[in-house]
Order: C-alpha cells, then sequence, then structure tokens
C-alpha cells in the first residue's frame, strides 16, 4: 500500500486516495464510482464479465487528468463468500503500485482505489490511475516503430529495445518481484531521450514480491512473453533478448539451453491446454445448436 496514500468511508465505500488529489468532490464521487463510467467522454476500452475499463480526462482538485478506471466485478457467489477474508482488485493492485515504485519499476501513477463492500461482503472495486502519455504496449510498438526499420539504425534500434525489455525481466526477477501476466499488452513502450524506450507495467493486481523468486515463476513470465511479443520476433531477437537477461551464464550453453528447452516445454503444453479448450466449445456449440 502506498505509505502516503489517505483512508476515508463514504457509506458502503472504502477509498484509499493521493492526497494531492483529495478534493471532497472528487471523493463523494468515488463513493459511486461507476457513476464515472456514465461520463459521456469515457471510451470504453473493455467491458468483460470480471472486468471494465474505461479511459477519458476529468477535473480533479482544480486541474485536467487523463485516467484509466478498471472496474473489477465480484461475479460469482463462491468469490463474494470468500471475500470477506481476501482483498479486492483494486487494492491489490494498489498494493502491487507500491511494491513496484519501490523498486523503481516504471508504473502509471495511482490515483485511488475504491471498494464497496456490504455487510463485509465485497460487490466490486476500482482502481484509478494517471494515463501514460503516448505509450503504446510493446507488441504494437514492435510492430508500428521497430519491424519496418532498415539499415544499422534499424539493427540497433531494435537490439536496444529487446535489451531494454530483457533488463525489465531481469530487475523484475533480480528483487524477487513476480506479475502473474507478463504479456505483451500488459507493458507499455514510451519513447524517452536519446532513443531509449521506458516500459511500464500495467494490470497490477497480480504482482507480488517473494524472498526468492521461483525458477518456475521466471519462466511462467518468460513464457508468457514468449508467446505473445515472441510471435513477431525472429530467432536472432529472441536470442539478444536472451543473452541479456541471462547476462554472463548466456555462454554456457547448458544452461542455454536447459532454459530455451523449458520453455518450449511449457509453451506447448499451454498450447495444447488452449487448444482442448477451442474443441471443447466447439463441441458445446455443436451439441447446443443440434
Amino acid at each position: 500500500m502506498f505509505p502516503e496514500f489517505i483512508h476515508y468511508r463514504r457509506g458502503a465505500a472504502s477509498i484509499w486516495i493521493d492526497p494531492r488529489l483529495a478534493d471532497r468532490s472528487f471523493i463523494d464521487r468515488l463513493a459511486d464510482a461507476d457513476q464515472l463510467f456514465d461520463n459521456p467522454l469515457c471510451q470504453i476500452i473493455k467491458d468483460q464479465e470480471k472486468i471494465k475499463v474505461g479511459r477519458f480526462t476529468m477535473d480533479i482538485a482544480g486541474s485536467p487528468h487523463a485516467i484509466y478506471i478498471k472496474r473489477y466485478n465480484a461475479f460469482s457467489l463462491r468469490h463474494r463468500l470468500a471475500s470477506p477474508f481476501v482483498h479486492s482488485g483494486a487494492f491489490r493492485a494498489l498494493r502491487g503500485a507500491a511494491i513496484l515504485r519501490a523498486a523503481s519499476i516504471p508504473i502509471a501513477d495511482p490515483i485511488a482505489a475504491v471498494e464497496n463492500r456490504v455487510r463485509g461482503a465485497l460487490t466490486k472495486s476500482f482502481f484509478i490511475s494517471e494515463e501514460i502519455a503516448n505509450g503504446k504496449t510493446i507488441d504494437a510498438y514492435w510492430r508500428d516503430e521497430l519491424e519496418t526499420l532498415i539499415g544499422r539504425d534499424g539493427v540497433a534500434r531494435r537490439r536496444g529495445f529487446l535489451r531494454g525489455l530483457a533488463q525489465l525481466f531481469l530487475n523484475l526477477h533480480g528483487q524477487g518481484i513476480y506479475h502473474n501476466d507478463l504479456k505483451d499488452a500488459n507493458i507499455l513502450a514510451v519513447d524517452g531521450s536519446e532513443g531509449a524506450v521506458r516500459f511500464f507495467l500495467l494490470d497490477l493486481e497480480g504482482v507480488k514480491r517473494y524472498a526468492r523468486l521461483s525458477e518456475k515463476r521466471r519462466v511462467k513470465n518468460l513464457v508468457q512473453l514468449y508467446r505473445t511479443l515472441g510471435r513477431y520476433l525472429r530467432r536472432t531477437d529472441r536470442l539478444i533478448f536472451l543473452k541479456c537477461y541471462l547476462g554472463a551464464t548466456f555462454v554456457r550453453r547448458k544452461v542455454r539451453r536447459q532454459l530455451i528447452k523449458k520453455l518450449l516445454r511449457e509453451s506447448r503444453r499451454l498450447d495444447s491446454m488452449k487448444a482442448g479448450q477451442m474443441r471443447g466449445e466447439s463441441v458445446l456449440k455443436t451439441v447446443s445448436h443440434g
């Protein structure tokens, strides 16, 4: 949790907010945060059973802020029954943001987290953060900004991007930090000074810090990237990433090959599971329409 955040209660809502933005009218609006989605300027980015995400600009404490709001739904009876004993998605996102901020990992600035509970049971929660200006998901950045570049400059920029991305993973894992969904869509790339690229993490509710991060979790993160951004990378690109991630141990062929084998094995396992799920869904559709 961000230690400087202030806690307020408004009816069924518990609100944790950046003190610099603790404007009374804004706090009152957060008591019914669903109404923020009703803003005519709100662009709905995602609307699913478990979550809803919107983006718009609003005045907070006298100045305009481009914000993202994410709602976590307590969508099942089992989830609601267990909810008095667990933190909400919004609270976990704020805690994840605090972990990453302490580790000097770039994130969007959090504004507030809101929990709505009835007799202790969680009904929904909201995480509000500042927009990351000019950010692109790393797959979009690779395709739009890097993939088609030619010549030495193109090679240098692609290598710099991959080394910076590998350094992000190395920084996370070296500090015992695990993100449970480190796919390309949850990492934003932003152009920095002198051609450097900065990387920002999204979807922070699954961030945890361990005294010692297991190999299984490290491999899982690498597989998440391999199965998403990896689709657009050539073999040489993947090796550049691994060389930076492994550091001095990259020259040890046995270490390198063992890691690659584990990545491929886990990726094939997940592909097989996904194919099985798709076959099952196809059978259900056939039966239901029969």
